[in-house]
């Protein structure tokens, strides 16, 4: 009996200015090298046969520090038990309380809302199209904009404007998915070191180094029916900490990937697709 999979790999990088202050080594249940801001959590029976696994957060248990990358067996337990990795943020200038707005203020507040609140509910009022498609070559542009219409979904049902795509956070994200078919791995650092911030940094979206900015990334993979827009983002919203980063209202950018493909190494010859999504903003 073919095994139907997800994998779902979840990386939160908060950084004004400087590169990433911390890493942290975790430990790996299925296989797969995480570390730095990433953990994968072990592998859980799911519906259709289907087996998935989820990377978390833990805020409260988390450390900084460097190491090495950790490598465990895949097993499967009734349900998700994950590691923590840290979140860090960093302002680029102090916050200054505010005082009472002047009346002008007031009015471009108003109006701002106001602009926000049209923006969100237009959001609601369209359906996504080609939820359900399986990723193949002809179709990957659909697709991609079916992603992108289920996560400003979300986001406008949380009351967050929608993402606009952004042609360098979408080349960074295609770097990542393409290198990991080429070099057969499935984690947010590279085998070369390489970082999100960095592959983002690449493309010319952080600036230079007098900018702050917010970084973000989400992975997974899936096979067969579990390939489909639908039922990633399912799986994102599904799990707190990638929901997080769909929901973060700093991140205003984002660049979508699809591969239909998957690792080798994960795919076990059964045909599916490998998702790659950043989340972006720049601080002046």
């Amino acid at each position: 009996m073919i095994r139907l999979r997800t994998l779902l790999a979840l990386s939160s990088l908060l950084t004004a200015v400087a590169a990433v202050g911390c890493s942290t080594a975790a430990a790996d249940t299925t296989g797969v090298v995480a570390y730095a801001a990433s953990s994968t959590g072990s592998a859980h029976a799911a519906s259709a046969g289907g087996t998935s696994a989820l990377s978390h957060r833990d805020r409260t248990k988390s450390s900084c520090h460097s190491g090495s990358p950790v490598k465990r067996r895949a097993h499967r337990s009734s349900k998700p038990r994950c590691a923590a990795a840290t979140r860090h943020a960093k302002a680029k200038k102090p916050v200054v309380p505010r005082t009472a707005l002047a009346p002008s203020s007031a009015k471009s507040a108003a109006e701002a809302a106001a602009k926000e609140a049209a923006t969100i509910a237009n959001v609601l009022a369209t359906p996504c199209q080609n939820t359900q498609l399986t990723p193949e070559p002809a179709n990957l542009p659909l697709v991609r904009a079916a992603v992108l219409c289920l996560i400003n979904t979300e986001r406008a049902q949380n009351g967050r404007e929608p993402l606009q795509p952004d042609p360098r956070l979408e080349a960074a994200a295609e770097s990542h998915g393409k290198e990991m078919l080429a070099v057969d791995y499935f984690a947010h650092i590279a085998p070369s070191g390489e970082t999100p911030v960095e592959r983002v940094r690449g493309t010319g979206y952080i600036p230079n180094g007098e900018v702050g900015y917010v970084i973000g990334e989400n992975l997974a993979w899936g096979t067969l029916t579990l390939s489909t827009p639908e039922t990633i983002v399912k799986a994102w919203i599904a799990s707190p900490e990638h929901l997080a980063n769909i929901l973060e209202a700093k991140y205003q950018q984002t660049g979508i990937d699809v591969e239909p493909e998957v690792p080798t190494a994960l795919a076990e010859g059964v045909q599916g697709a490998l998702y790659t999504q950043e989340f972006g903003v720049i601080v002046h």
